[in-house]
């Protein structure tokens, strides 16, 4: 059996989230897992997992057993004819992508941040950003998962609906311990840099959706100074056409050092550089894709709270969100993040069953005052939040935003747990 420890603290990268299991574990098997699971399932005991701690939410939470599964972290096949590329489930998206590399593989789609193993990305519905690339979890076409019975589950492709129950679970089905995904040839982007006005970009929104494989937008709602200074980021494909930004002026040389990420710093970039253009381009770099998709961990403590609204009010709800930052009440640490991502069938994806625009607020000392003020608002336009980020939801609200999967992934959790051996306070709360 695998050693426990009984005085193991967790605490999350941020320092938002602490609290004392009463038994800690970390397996290097797979049967170890199982092991650990039949135990607590036989005392009526509690099993939450923790991946790479970058989350905010509480459904790792638990006064039981905590698993952290670092040391199932290896590759385990790279099928170079299928394009599939197989890993236990503990493994770092850093590693996992730099192993890739050694095989000629990438990722179709990365967030920005890789310090997250895959189990716990996939699981929360981490996304990067492209309306025609989906979340990270839609790369999963086969996962071995030891259910609430310690039963070990081997989910293929071909168990559709059990398959994208799995995908996106927040660990209430069972816990994860090594996935196949769907992988692509080793390729590379441009990462080009815009500044402009929040004017200038908003009724661009869906031009520049539809004209870049990936882009993003920073908004600069700065806590003292202007709160309407955007940078607009493609990362495209080598040769793709600029389409609107074509027209774009260039201030000096562009650089080729990615920008800062910290509102002020941004903001100390931005002073007396603004001639009256529309877009202004400043940053042009090639470079491996995990080079131009992905930022250093950010070294600013804050929360994090994300909607995935449907696209289609993507502009109605950075609108609304700029009529408060207008009065004045609110301010961001760090900038509104807007990202679009491709629709996907997971029960419980926000972007199942329709493309989305994700639109990322993180700040720190006036948290709990700035989210009171967007949520609604996200809610409202339809929005689904991101599972590892900040939300409050309860299970009706849950239940309303996933009318045609809800019950679903609640049958096939009684199913995989009969027990509720993966439960908390909070999967109880909107599952249960």
């Amino acid at each position: 059996m695998v050693n426990v420890k009984r005085n193991h603290t967790y605490e999350n990268w941020a320092h938002t989230l602490k609290f004392k299991p009463d038994r800690f574990y970390e397996p290097e098997t797979e049967e170890q897992v199982i092991q650990i699971v039949k135990e607590a399932a036989a005392r009526g005991g509690r099993v939450r997992t923790r991946g790479g701690g970058h989350s905010w939410s509480h459904f790792v939470v638990t006064d039981d057993t905590l698993l952290q599964l670092d040391k199932l972290n290896k590759s385990l096949v790279n099928d170079v004819r299928e394009n599939r590329y197989t890993v236990e489930a503990g493994i770092r998206l850093k590693d996992l992508i730099r192993n890739m590399e050694l095989g000629g593989k990438a990722m179709r789609n990365l967030g920005s941040i890789t310090e997250q193993s895959i189990a716990g990305a996939i699981s929360t519905g981490t996304h990067g950003t492209g309306v025609k690339l989906r979340n990270l979890s839609a790369s999963v076409v086969e996962m071995n998962l030891v259910t609430g019975t310690g039963d070990l589950l081997t989910i293929k492709e071909t168990d559709t609906e059990l398959l994208d129950a799995a995908r996106v679970s927040m660990g209430a089905l069972g816990i994860v311990t090594k996935v196949t995904l769907d992988v692509v040839p080793m390729y590379e982007l441009e990462h080009v840099t815009y500044l402009t006005k929040f004017d200038h970009v908003i009724d661009k929104l869906d031009q520049l959706k539809d004209e870049n494989v990936r882009y993003l937008i920073w908004w600069l709602a700065a806590p003292i100074g202007p709160k309407d200074n955007v940078i607009v980021i493609t990362m495209n494909p080598p040769g793709t056409p600029p389409g609107v930004l074509g027209n774009a002026h260039v201030i000096g040389t562009p650089g080729t050092t990615a920008p800062p990420m910290d509102t002020n710093d941004l903001l100390g970039m931005l002073m007396n550089l603004f001639p009256e253009n529309s877009f202004n381009k400043v940053l042009k770099r090639t470079g491996k894709y995990y080079e131009i998709l992905t930022i250093p961990l950010i070294p600013v403590l804050h929360r994090e709270f994300e909607y995935a609204v449907p696209v289609k009010n993507a502009a109605e709800a950075l609108l609304q969100l700029r009529h408060i930052f207008d009065e004045g009440d609110i301010a961001t640490t760090l900038p509104v993040e807007v990202r679009y991502v491709a629709a996907d069938q997971s029960l419980m994806s926000p972007a199942r069953g329709q493309d989305v625009c994700y639109i990322g607020v993180s700040t720190q000392p006036n948290a709990n005052e700035v989210y009171s003020r967007v949520e609604p608002i996200m809610k409202d336009l339809g929005g689904r939040p991101h599972w590892g980020k900040h939300f409050t939801l309860r299970r009706s609200e849950v239940e309303a935003m996933y009318p045609d999967s809800y019950e679903k992934f609640r049958q096939i959790r009684k199913q995989l747990d009969p027990h509720g051996v993966f439960t908390n306070t909070l999967l109880s709360q909107l599952f249960d």
